[in-house]
């Protein structure tokens, strides 16, 4: 019998899954999706999908979904390839969660009802030295951001500060903000923000609570490169049943059948990685934190592996931009380098074990 903890059961979180992938094959179909991830319209149109499903208040309250839900819900975005923002209104609600301003507060109703998104700019939380900084100079902010995903079509941005920590809430139409986006594997491109004494409604926090925010947020892309590894694979082995050389199946070969199931035991490894660690955090294990290094560590190169193994067996379909196989594989190396990666996570596994280095 499966074993159920605190929050959703596993029939709930079943129902929850199969409700997303409904969802998502009705309003983000898998022949539009690279030309909907730029358009505003279709952002705007999905969001309000998501809203009415009650996915924009995840995180909001940990009775109705707490991580493991969540990153079931980035799972089968990765599927679909969807550059849902979830991941800033994710974090908006778990930094906004206690905040008794009315900026926060409204934005908090807007972003529940779908009429407001927010892209999640982490900074100096980030894990990657070059993903910028920004100072607060009074009710502005000063200084450039890169790597923040869905800045283009976003309403607002959400950014973490360390001088003095904190989380900005900034509109995009203010004075003073310059977005650009940066080509690169990821769909939409993730881009560059800078802030030229760009108005902000800034919240004090803490830096313990901003850098458990950034973990959440490594969490749930791994989550998204998971789903996008296994549609990946899902499309491969149904390659290999039917695409043929030298007279027989490829799915007869013993090579292609060794690499497939490496596959299926990476894409098990890094699922029950990854769900150990939400599990931990949702039950207030203290040291959620090192469970959550712990699965990155892992899943990193585990779906990397599956990726490139899954684009080997489907061969030049791999490399066919009217097939959805190379959006998956820009969506897992897109989602796994960013926040430092596999290197980063190391780091705070060897820091756990053997203190600081001096």
């Amino acid at each position: 019998m499966l074993r159920e903890t605190n929050g959703l059961s596993y029939a709930e979180r079943t129902l929850l899954r199969r409700s997303v992938r409904d969802l998502l094959a009705n309003v983000w179909p898998a022949d539009r999706a690279v030309e909907n991830s730029t358009s505003a319209h279709a952002v705007a149109k999905l969001w309000a999908a998501m809203a009415k499903q009650g996915l924009s208040s995840l995180g909001a309250h940990g009775e109705e979904g707490g991580l493991r839900e969540v990153l079931l819900v980035f799972e089968e975005l990765g599927r679909a390839s969807c550059p849902a923002p979830l991941l800033g209104a994710i974090a908006a609600n778990l930094a906004f969660a206690n905040e008794s301003s009315n900026t926060a507060r409204a934005f908090l109703h807007d972003a529940h009802e779908g009429n407001a998104n927010v892209a999640l700019a982490l900074g100096a939380f980030d894990g990657d030295p070059a993903a910028g900084h920004v100072d607060v100079r009074g009710e502005t902010l000063r200084g450039r951001l890169s790597f923040i995903e869905g800045a283009q079509t976003a309403t607002h941005l959400l950014v973490f500060t360390e001088k003095p920590a904190g989380a900005a809430l900034v509109a995009s139409d203010v004075p003073g903000l310059r977005i650009e986006a940066l080509p690169g594997l990821a769909v939409p491109p993730f881009c560059e923000v800078t802030f030229e004494d760009a108005p902000a409604a800034w919240c004090p926090m803490s830096r313990e609570s901003l850098a458990e925010i950034a973990v959440v947020a490594r969490l749930a892309c791994a989550g998204r490169a998971l789903g996008a590894a296994e549609r990946a694979f899902e499309l491969a082995a149904d390659h290999a049943k039917v695409r043929k050389q030298f007279g027989q199946l490829i799915g007869q070969f013993q090579a292609v059948q060794h690499k497939l199931a490496n596959c299926l035991i990476s894409l098990d490894g890094a699922r029950l990685a990854l769900e150990q660690a939400a599990e931990a955090r949702d039950d207030e294990n203290p040291a959620w934190t090192v469970f959550a290094s712990s699965a990155l560590a892992f899943a990193g190169p585990a779906l990397r592996a599956v990726s490139i193994e899954t684009h080997r067996a489907l061969g030049a379909i791999g490399y066919a931009e009217e097939h959805e196989a190379p959006r998956h594989f820009r969506r897992v190396h897109a989602d796994l380098a960013r926040f430092g990666g596999v290197t980063r996570a190391r780091a705070q596994l060897a820091e756990f074990l053997l203190g600081p280095i001096e």
